[in-house]
């Protein structure tokens, strides 16, 4: 167990897949968690199934990148945030118009941003707090068909480095986590738009997902949880400013 007992942690996005497996993950290590998502009804079912006491919701439009920080500010303090955004559509970058990419960068780095700035002074009065991004394997190889979130998530990563440089005096650590092939509603739609794309079949595309993973399977919503719980733990207090991979070993990269 990672003690995170008295800590109050905040998941956006996390009424389903990656964000819903850290919530569940950060809530039975031992912390209230305040789940964050576009529908308040569900936000508000999922904080009612996690383990613990504590737990809350809330309702935000990540599209508006103000509304998400003027909610965090509104509902903090937190000692934890996962920074967690939904993603941008599937397309190709000869298909990337300036709109999208805007639309992009407001939904997959802007609202992070004011989710930052809107946590961050409790976290340095404190003198403790952890930020944790979830990015993705587009950081060493950018993704054909995810042109958009491939472009926004380097420029992601970029500020996620220079906040750990300016953040780690103050007893903050910034971190963001790299899934592989997780299985969750946003990898089944990308799967189905690689398969019409290529002509060919949804079991042909996850198959030949499937023969590129060491661990021959798919990840899980909590295999990532339990690496954010982790880094949001003391036991990861000297870990700040990188990426970690949990993908089973589907990056190829060094």
């Amino acid at each position: 167990m990672y003690d995170l007992e008295g800590k109050r942690a905040l998941v956006l996005c996390g009424t389903r897949g990656i964000g819903l497996g850290v919530a569940r993950c950060l809530a039975r290590h031992g912390s209230s968690v305040t789940v964050s998502g576009t529908d308040e009804s569900r936000a508000a079912e999922v904080a009612a199934s996690l383990p613990g006491s504590g737990n809350a919701s809330f309702a935000c439009d990540f599209h508006d990148p103000a509304d998400v920080g003027g909610k965090v500010a509104a509902t903090g303090p937190y000692d934890i945030i996962l920074l967690n955004s939904p993603g941008a559509a599937p397309g190709t970058v000869d298909e990337l118009s300036a709109a999208r990419l805007r639309q992009a960068i407001d939904l997959m780095l802007l609202s992070l941003h004011s989710a930052v700035e809107a946590g961050l002074p409790s976290m340095k009065r404190k003198g403790w707090g952890r930020l944790v991004a979830v990015t993705s394997s587009s950081l060493s190889t950018p993704i054909g068909g995810l042109a958009a979130s491939s472009v926004v998530r380097s420029a992601l990563q970029s500020y996620l480095k220079l906040l750990a440089d300016s953040t780690g005096r103050f007893g903050i650590t910034v971190n963001h986590v790299i899934p592989g092939k997780v299985d969750t509603d946003r990898l089944r739609a990308v799967d189905a738009a690689t398969a019409g794309r290529l002509g060919t079949d949804v079991d042909a595309v996850r198959g030949a997902a499937l023969e590129s993973i060491p661990l021959g399977r798919y990840g899980t919503p909590d295999d990532i949880g339990e690496l954010v719980a982790f880094l949001a733990s003391d036991r990861a207090a000297y870990i700040t400013g990188t990426g970690i991979r949990s993908d089973g070993g589907y990056d190829k990269s060094i």
